[in-house]
């Protein structure tokens, strides 16, 4: 019996290796474009996002950003180097952007009894991917989120900034959980279905 227990714990191991293996092996490979957004948002908020957004996918096995020298190539360049990369690599590769939809930020009076204001934050995007080198839409996600909390007067600037990055960063994971899910059921359709004539 302890032989069969070990026997079983050792081909557990080796099927828990070989699925940690296959999800630690890149399926995608993604390069960021510029943050889209209306005037309300500034240039520093915008390269924060796609940061954020960048840490997201590169967080996750599945996404790869580095393919050597031809990854510099970007839309509107001779990619040519970039595909042939991604096809001996076997990955699916997309220009991913962030756009915000909505920033909405806003300072309330205090609650009835409270001795410090109110910040309200808001925020809602869209993430989504364009393929290499066609530029077709394959998929997209929406992420929204919001907090309110009280703030004192002199951290109002410091405890706002913070609480749009966690806002974006919120809504982001949102977008990217949304995205990954449309893109693999996309990827792994019914098979045959096309096929029908």
């Amino acid at each position: 019996m302890t032989r069969w227990t070990l026997a079983v714990g050792a081909a557990a191991t080796i099927i828990l290796a070989t699925v940690a293996g296959w999800a630690a092996t890149p399926k995608y490979y993604f390069q960021m474009q510029p943050v889209k957004a209306g005037p309300e948002v500034d240039e520093a908020l915008k390269a924060f996002t796609a940061d954020a957004l960048k840490a997201e996918l590169a967080s996750r096995p599945e996404w790869a950003s580095d393919v050597g020298p031809a990854g510099q190539a970007g839309p509107g360049q001779d990619r040519t180097a970039l595909v042939a990369e991604l096809k001996q690599r076997k990955l699916r590769g997309f220009d991913v952007t962030a756009r915000i939809e909505k920033l909405k930020q806003e300072v309330k009076d205090p609650k009835p009894g409270a001795r410090n204001r109110q910040l309200a934050v808001e925020v809602s995007l869209t993430v989504f991917g364009t393929t290499i080198p066609d530029a077709k839409l394959a998929f997209s996600g929406d992420g929204q989120s919001g907090s309110e909390a009280e703030v004192s007067e002199r951290r109002l600037a410091a405890d706002t900034a913070d609480t749009v990055h966690d806002v974006i960063k919120d809504a982001i994971k949102q977008a990217v959980d949304q995205a990954v899910i449309k893109l693999s059921s996309t990827s792994s359709g019914p098979p045959g279905k096309h096929r029908r004539k």
